[in-house]
């Protein structure tokens, strides 16, 4: 497989102008990019600058910390997939699936529906401040929620990386399809994230990555 295959660009700067936003997405136009993950105040603007790629743009939701009620998610998904967004990211927030599992099953059940009816929804936990044991929990959380596309972190660093794809690739299963967010990385990098049992990565930079790269299947 290639790495444009396993790759998603995240620009969720919410410092970057909008000078800089369009000379990014403009400079993608010719690349075998397959995915990108921008803020909803960004998406309307990248559809059009994109348009005629066939890159697929994802944005996030209730993002980062994932605080906001049900009531508050449920609208920001509504209103994402109305503004055009190929697929969503939404955060919950650790406490949630730790704490409070009454909530989390009241969101799944939630956020399937809405799925079923607009389109494809993925997870995302912000694992960088989490201790082993919470990971563990988590990862056996989102296994028995039946949840199929988990995303860890927000440009995390290759060796924190690496131990969550053990980790969560150990206790929420080959059925959970893992993607794991860094700020960069290279496909030698990936290759051992993918053997380590990640499947996709979110990166904030493309920089020193060749996506036309082919990398071994396990």
């Amino acid at each position: 497989m290639k790495v444009s295959e396993i790759i998603s660009l995240r620009l969720v700067d919410p410092t970057i102008t909008d000078w800089d936003f369009k000379d990014q997405l403009l400079s993608l136009q010719n690349k075998p990019l397959k995915e990108i993950v921008v803020l909803p105040n960004h998406l309307e603007r990248a559809k059009q600058l994109l348009a005629k790629t066939s890159i697929e743009i994802g944005t996030v939701i209730d993002y980062p910390l994932g605080n906001g009620t049900i009531a508050k998610k449920a609208f920001e998904v509504g209103k994402a997939f109305q503004s055009g967004a190929d697929f969503l990211e939404i955060t919950v927030s650790p406490t949630m699936l730790i704490q409070q599992g009454a909530k989390a099953k009241e969101l799944n059940k939630t956020l399937q529906s809405l799925a079923m009816a607009w389109g494809e929804i993925r997870l995302r936990v912000d694992s960088r401040n989490l201790k082993e044991l919470q990971k563990i929990e988590i990862a056996q959380q989102i296994k028995e929620l039946g949840w199929h596309h988990l995303i860890l972190g927000e440009g995390d660093s290759f060796d924190n990386a690496k131990h969550d794809a053990t980790i969560f690739d150990y206790d929420a299963g080959k059925t959970v399809k893992l993607q794991i967010n860094l700020t960069s990385v290279t496909s030698e990098q990936l290759q051992e994230l993918i053997l380590s049992g990640a499947d996709s990565f979110g990166v904030l930079t493309l920089a020193n990555l060749d996506l036309t790269a082919e990398l071994r299947e396990f």
